[in-house]
């Protein structure tokens, strides 16, 4: 049994204390836990107190160090502070609160104290009333029938309404410390849009990202029958960018040689964030759809022009309305019939319905005479009656002359539409904004296409589609084909889709 004073140092010093906690191996066998390289840092970030994000990659014990670490807050606290275990899932919840019930439940006999709650969604000591609580999303009322001091949002990029998820996570916080990890879901997800708000310095976290190459057991010692080397030209560019040494280099090939496919390496073992996102799962478009697009950083506000008019060209426009009363957006797309690139958008979350269709008018007008097609929701009906009252007459029409309604089938028809443009090399150019949204798009478990908004939601990639929806029934005055160069590009897309790898990292 230890002293009084060696108790002491033990409890003041965290890793001291973590180093006595016991783990279950993937074996089964309970272990000691001894915190390795990045778990060392993650517990370095949570001590500072700070708010903490996490991007969990490959099993780096990510989760397991967290728990450590609150629950050397829950054990060492003189005051009755609660800390919660929150997840979209309670079954997630219940699990992580199993490793704090099998950190207490290993403990050395000398640092053991009598709990006065012990069930399958709390622990709480009798001396000190500290507690740990398991609770998730789906419990009716649960999230607002507690405050706590810590608090571990776990899978946060999966959660079906991750906003109010975490609004209601922090009302309950008191003034304490908020704890996000998670793996990476699809591109944009909850967790990618706190990232891009961390990186954009609109959010303060302290944020942790660990690339495969920082771990130091990832090389491997080069046979001397294999010298010297020959690397490819990827592999080259690899090590210069992320400043690779041979021997690391020697671990990929071999590692991936097994894998035998380089998204599943760069999802498993991410170099970067985009590596990370390259996940396909239930995304509607993959991440190689896109390799042949260049993305250019727009002002999110107002107008931008890629092309003035061009004559003897003729342009569709594509047009999404909202109430302009500085929430959802209004966003249109004009895009070209002889090329099929996008020359101009417009956004704004401030213009009224009435004033958009004379906006719409004056690009129209200025894009030689664009047709212009608008959904017909409650604010798109007002759109289109100020459009004919103007006298706009190039307004798109169906066989029946009505006017476009989005349902199942023809959201469905209008995105398969912009999936082929995108698919097969006619879209030589997007903004930054349209293809963060249409990275975002996934399918659910009945096919059926599911348009995420999170955080500041825009409506980039519906009006996109309306354009090129729009765009079929435009015709040119004459017989016109393909600019050569978009001919090449197309070309060279469906080989590089047939065999090229795919780029490690991308740009934007």
């Amino acid at each position: 049994m230890g002293s009084a004073k060696e108790i002491a140092q033990i409890l003041n010093n965290p890793l001291e204390f973590i180093s006595r906690l016991s783990i279950v191996d993937k074996g089964g066998k309970s272990i000691k836990l001894r915190p390795n390289a990045e778990q060392v840092q993650i517990l370095d970030a949570l001590l500072r107190g700070d708010d903490t994000l996490i991007l969990k990659g490959r099993q780096i014990g990510s989760s397991t160090i967290v728990s450590a670490y609150l629950f050397w807050k829950f054990y060492t606290s003189v005051e009755p502070v609660t800390i919660a275990i929150l997840s979209h899932k309670l079954a997630s919840s219940k699990h992580l609160l199993g490793i704090h019930k099998n950190f207490y439940n290993n403990l050395p006999q000398f640092l053991k104290r009598p709990l006065s709650t012990d069930n399958t969604t709390e622990m709480r000591f009798d001396d000190s009333g500290s507690g740990i609580i398991a609770v998730s999303a789906e419990g009716k009322g649960g999230l607002r029938s507690f405050t706590c001091s810590y608090l571990q949002i776990s899978e946060y990029a999966f959660a079906p309404n991750p906003e109010e998820l975490k609004a209601t996570a922090l009302s309950a916080l008191n003034n304490g410390q908020l704890i996000i990890e998670s793996t990476a879901n699809h591109f944009n997800d909850a967790l990618h849009q706190e990232i891009g708000a961390y990186e954009r310095g609109e959010a303060k976290w302290n944020y942790l990202f660990f690339p495969w190459f920082s771990h130091k057991e990832y090389a491997e010692k080069i046979p001397k029958k294999e010298q010297p080397v020959e690397w490819t030209e990827s592999e080259i560019a690899l090590k210069e960018e992320w400043d690779l040494t041979d021997e690391q280099l020697w671990w990929r090939r071999g590692k991936l040689g097994k894998m035998g496919n380089k998204q599943k390496f760069a999802r498993e073992y991410p170099a970067c964030i985009e590596d990370a996102y390259s996940i396909s799962g239930a995304t509607y478009l993959q991440r190689e759809d896109f390799e042949q697009i260049e993305v250019c950083q727009v002002d999110p506000h107002d107008m931008s022009v890629f092309e003035e008019e061009q004559k003897g060209d003729k342009y569709a426009i594509g047009v999404d309305v909202s109430a302009g009363v500085g929430a959802d957006w209004s966003v249109l797309y004009v895009v070209s019939k002889r090329t099929y690139q996008i020359v101009a958008m417009y956004r704004s979350n401030e213009i009224s319905p009435v004033y958009l269709a004379e906006r719409i008018i004056d690009i129209g007008t200025s894009y030689n005479n664009a047709l212009v097609l608008v959904e017909s929701n409650n604010f798109g009906n007002v759109v289109l009656n100020e459009m004919s009252h103007r006298g706009y007459r190039n307004i798109w029409k169906d066989e029946k002359g009505k006017d476009w309604i989005t349902t199942l089938k023809s959201k469905t028809e209008m995105f398969e539409n912009l999936k082929v443009m995108v698919q097969q090399g006619y879209i030589q150019i997007l903004d930054n904004i349209v293809y963060s949204e249409l990275r975002a798009i996934t399918v659910n478990d009945r096919g059926g296409i599911e348009l995420k908004y999170i955080g500041d939601a825009h409506s980039d990639k519906v009006a996109l589609a309306l354009a090129y929806m729009a765009l079929e029934k435009v015709n040119l005055p004459q017989v016109e084909f393909l600019p050569q160069w978009i001919k090449d590009k197309r070309a060279r897309k469906i080989v590089d889709r047939g065999g090229v790898s795919i780029a490690t990292k991308r740009r934007y």
